[in-house]
């Protein structure tokens, strides 16, 4: 499954007041504008209750990342003095090679975003922190104030990152917990449009991991944007695409969901069909999944903890990399068991899903000998553990059956994958292994040798996704380019008014709301709106 990142806030920032253009006089102006879109979509899809309702404002706010991002590599190779045409690498930051633009800077450029991935008990938001080599730093009502346009870049790229996630996982969400069954080319199609999503925020943390010139603004700053995490956020998502590849083709799992819907009727005319897979190309595709979830799980724990750092990343997030690390293994040591079954070693099988349920932390299924383990039987301590979990699952589905109209509004609530896919493994092992134990019981008698060597000794992983090349931003137009060479509209005169903390809802004037999700128009101003 996905992270559902929450995607931070930002202040107000008005670049006339910092630069100045002598060839496009019009860009801080056409820029500020940009970016006022974008905090205004922030704001909204702050607004909205979890769940579709965020879902499906995500692409507003995409939308408005993309247009605002070309304006900041603009000014970027404005501020750099360097010539396209020279410097080839100037042209990932999506500058015409025919276009020459100057920025001067008359003061230093300040922004704050307000942190979503620290711990809140860790983060100091008492004062100011200076780093050797990097801007300084403040607190600002709940935001972190940050001088220097790479640190601008380095959380609007980050805040991409999320977006990007965040559709990933709205897709797989929408194309597996449909309230309709869904067919095998939706699916397919919901999950390869995720697994795009998830590459490309996979190379959107990786530039600000590895280029050199945001090593000022991600540098010993926040946790957020510091360059390991960034390197960890990346592999992150490179698990979760490499877990989609496989997910994609798992009818296990598809058939196990399917099993609990209660609008699903395909039953009364077939069972589920579960073709043949490739279980060990699969399994192998896990165990490097799950590499890459533990490399990010460390890389998170460990980001922060360096002398003059602000804080920690939040340990919810480093929990779920651990969480998505073990399902993996798990899910690699399943495939293995099915791969024994359909060679016709049901008991070598049946050993499989058991080794898999140590990395699940899971007790003992249907049969299992061990002591103060299930044994199947409905009575002692075995089956009263075995009672309690299917009631605390029941009670699971009806907070996710009552949420799946409004979303998450309470906390405590979760939606389907938020443990990272533990519990529907979970599901699909305890489904296999009953299916398995009842076949070595009544029809081929086999012994069941030890999980544990099958645990110790798993195979090395293997790639399906290249890792992706580095993030390269979109150019701006030639028909943007021409417009901002004329002079700035002075009769568009954008005035920001205070700006308190993100915890206070905004309250409109008479001027009438700006709808959920939508852009201001230029007639309508800051001046106009509190917030």
């Amino acid at each position: 499954m996905v992270y559902a990142f929450t995607l931070p806030t930002t202040s107000p920032l008005s670049f006339q007041t910092f630069i100045s253009s002598s060839t496009h006089p019009s860009l801080p102006q056409s820029a500020s504008t940009a970016r006022h879109a974008l905090r205004l979509a922030l704001k909204a899809h702050k607004r909205l209750p979890r769940g579709p309702r965020q879902d499906a404002h995500l692409p507003t706010v995409l939308s408005a990342l993309n247009e605002y991002i070309p304006y900041l590599f603009a000014i970027s190779h404005g501020l750099s003095g360097q010539s396209t045409q020279n410097d080839p690498s100037i042209s990932s930051t999506g500058i015409s090679a025919r276009e020459k633009i100057e920025v001067t800077l008359r003061a230093e450029i300040e922004s704050a975003w307000k942190p979503t991935l620290s711990a809140s008990s860790g983060l100091n938001l008492h004062a100011p922190t200076t780093t050797p080599g990097a801007k300084s730093i403040r607190p600002r009502g709940g935001r972190i104030s940050g001088q220097g346009l790479d640190f601008e870049i380095a959380f609007t790229l980050t805040t991409l990152g999320y977006v990007l996630s965040r559709l990933a996982r709205a897709g797989v969400l929408e194309s597996l917990y449909a309230p309709t069954t869904q067919s095998h080319e939706q699916r397919t199609a919901a999950v390869q449009n995720a697994t795009r999503n998830l590459l490309q925020a996979s190379s959107v943390h990786a530039l600000l991991a590895s280029s050199p010139a945001f090593s000022a603004a991600t540098t010993a700053t926040v946790p957020d944007i510091d360059a390991s995490t960034q390197s960890a956020l990346s592999a992150l998502a490179l698990s979760e695409a490499t877990l989609l590849a496989v997910l994609k083709d798992d009818a296990y799992v598809t058939a196990c969901i399917q099993s609990r819907n209660p609008n699903d009727r395909e039953w009364m005319v077939r069972a589920p069909e579960i073709p043949k897979v490739r279980a060990l190309l699969f399994a192998r595709l896990c165990v490097r999944a799950a590499e890459y979830a533990e490399q990010a799980a460390a890389g998170l724990s460990a980001a922060g903890s360096g002398a003059g750092r602000m804080g920690r990343v939040d340990e919810e997030v480093t929990r779920y990399a651990g969480i998505l690390g073990r399902v993996a293994r798990a899910r690699a040591c399943r495939f293995f068991g099915i791969d024994a079954e359909l060679a016709g070693k049901v008991g070598e099988g049946i050993a499989w899903l058991r080794a898999a349920r140590t990395p699940l932390g899971l007790r003992g299924g249907a049969g299992s000998s061990s002591s103060g383990q299930d044994d199947g039987s409905g009575t002692g301590k075995g089956g009263f553990s075995r009672l309690k979990r299917e009631w605390a699952e029941r009670r699971e589905e009806k907070k996710l059956g009552k949420d799946a109209g409004g979303g998450r509004g309470d906390k405590g609530v979760l939606d389907p994958g938020d443990d990272a896919g533990r519990d529907e493994e979970g599901r699909v092992i305890a489904m296999l292994e009953t299916k398995w134990m009842k076949m070595n019981d009544t029809i081929n008698t086999q012994a069941i040798p030890p999980s544990a060597p099958l645990l110790a000794n798993l195979p090395s992983g293997r790639d399906i996704h290249t890792p992706p090349a580095p993030y390269k931003a979109a150019s701006l137009d030639e028909d943007q380019l021409v417009r901002m060479r004329a002079l700035p509209d002075e009769s568009v005169n954008m005035r920001f008014g205070s700006d308190p903390d993100d915890s206070e809802e905004e309250a409109v004037t008479a001027g009438g709301p700006t709808a959920p999700g939508a852009f201001p128009d230029r007639s309508q101003t800051a001046s106009n709106v509190y917030y």
